[in-house]
């Protein structure tokens, strides 16, 4: 038999290969043999790299908590369960935690821009820049630290540092790191106003920010254009065999393209006096259908794994939903059918925009999870069949969809809102005019510094000079024109 030391290299070539089912496995049958044995920190720790891969979050936590018990002053240890505690939205613990973590090692790298987004994404902005800066002098070549600093502190990159991370992405060979240097070489140019360049960068930018995850992207990507596609009003169910523990919810489900206002939406709805849980972006139904959907013709959907599998993400994600909870993967027009059958008291508020403007918007932003983003005809492609997927759906579920623009909200935002809480079924109050003043906002979206403030009347002319890029795509979508 393999001893201790052992088990765990043979684990660890396993999860250097991605095989996490198997180095799961025989960690598990290892420690169920071994009585009596002291456990080492690194087998916990192996194990806790294996549930983080299989998104077993509890149990990812678990096996962090006892590695404390060995050594309460391991910073990686505490760092790794500051993002666990992030994630279930306890900003306190995961703040803690991090700062643990940088006190054992003040130049820990990890922990250092973990506070800084911790920071950022609870409106903290000077704890953000502190850390930021602090990250920069340990990492001055990391093009990125750069980048979230720069959406924070618009006055931070002037032309000196132009020219440091000019020279910076003339030797990277991290294609991640080239994108958000092109990003910002884009953002100086628009500052500028010298827009053709800015659109030369911005095209650099996403081609990196796409190659980065090539595969992957190629992969999510055919999904997008050839897969649900085809799919979204054609499925089959087979009925529950069994009662449907989720049926009694009432779901709020926002839905559209980025950057049209859905982050505003979130804030808006759990801003009332009844205190709403969100899911946040937890493409739970996408991660769910699509692994079933890929490759294949079969357009049937067991209900009863849909509903079962949600109920096992809602317990490690350690959720508890109320009578009302909130998601926002906007992804989930798609799933518009599915959802209803699982949720048949779910509602979907659709976040619109003006369209040309919501293109743009897209295009300008880094949005590196999100494989249609990086290159405009691929953008109108999604888009052209959210309006289809969209327009099909709401003639056929009327009354379960609402379209909120985000030029009446930005423009009238108290009557726009009255109209958003009786349609969710919820009181309207003042309190929700108050959104900006909240401290336990936790928003990690590129939506997060403007939310800080009052919303802004809606500028119509943003846009205008990026407009031209458009002319190409007239003849090809009617909407467009």
């Amino acid at each position: 038999m393999l001893n201790q030391l052992e088990i765990i290299k043979k684990a660890s070539i396993l999860i250097e290969k991605k095989k996490f089912i198997q180095a799961k496995q025989i960690l598990i049958d290892f420690q169920k043999n071994a009585k009596n044995l002291k456990i080492d920190i690194k087998f916990y720790y192996s194990l806790y790299l294996v549930s983080e891969a299989l998104n077993e979050t509890q149990n990812a936590k678990k096996n962090l908590e006892k590695c404390l018990k060995i050594n309460k002053d391991n910073h990686i240890v505490l760092n790794n369960l500051g993002n666990i505690f992030l994630r279930e939205g306890k900003i306190d613990k995961a703040e803690q935690l991090y700062l643990n973590s940088h006190n054992l090692k003040n130049d820990y790298l990890l922990a250092i821009v973990n506070l800084a987004i911790l920071y950022q994404n609870t409106g903290k902005l000077e704890n953000a820049k502190k850390f930021y800066k602090k990250a920069i002098e340990l990492s001055p070549g990391r093009i990125s630290i750069y980048f979230n600093l720069s959406r924070i502190d618009k006055n931070f990159i002037n032309e000196e540092k132009i020219i440091h991370l000019s020279n910076l992405i003339e030797n990277e060979k991290d294609l991640s790191e080239l994108s958000y240097g092109y990003f910002l070489l884009a953002e100086n140019e628009r500052k500028k106003k010298n827009f053709d360049l800015e659109i030369d960068y911005l095209q650099k930018a996403n081609q990196f920010s796409f190659n980065s995850m090539k595969e992957k992207n190629l992969k999510t990507l055919d999904y997008w254009k050839n897969v649900i596609t085809k799919k979204y009003n054609k499925f089959s169910f087979n009925e529950f065999d069994s009662k449907n523990e989720l049926e009694k919810f009432k779901p709020i489900f926002i839905i559209g393209l980025p950057r049209s206002g859905s982050t505003i939406t979130e804030v808006l709805l759990s801003s009332g006096r009844k205190k709403i849980k969100s899911l946040g972006e937890s493409s739970i139904f996408n991660g769910i259908l699509a692994k079933g959907f890929s490759n294949k013709e079969d357009l049937s959907i067991d209900l009863n794994s849909v509903k079962n599998k949600i109920i096992e993400i809602f317990q490690n994600k350690n959720f508890t939903p109320q009578s009302f909870f909130i998601d926002k993967s906007l992804e989930n027009f798609f799933y518009i059918e599915v959802i209803l059958k699982i949720f048949p008291n779910a509602i979907f508020i659709n976040t619109t925009r003006n369209i040309e403007d919501n293109i743009i918007a897209i295009f300008k932003q880094s949005l590196s999870k999100l494989s249609w983003t990086h290159s405009l005809e691929d953008i109108l492609n999604y888009i052209d069949t959210y309006l289809k997927v969209i327009d099909n759906f709401e003639k056929k579920y009327p009354n379960k969809i609402l379209s909120i623009s985000l030029e009446e909200l930005s423009n009238n935002i108290k009557d726009v809102t009255k109209k958003l809480y009786n349609f969710c079924d919820l009181e309207w109050t003042e309190d929700v005019l108050e959104f900006h003043k909240r401290q336990d906002l936790l928003i990690s979206t590129a939506s997060n510094i403007q939310i800080r403030g009052q919303i802004n009347k809606y500028d119509n002319k943003k846009y205008e000079p990026y407009k031209i890029v458009l002319k190409n795509f007239f003849s090809k979508y009617d909407w467009l024109n």
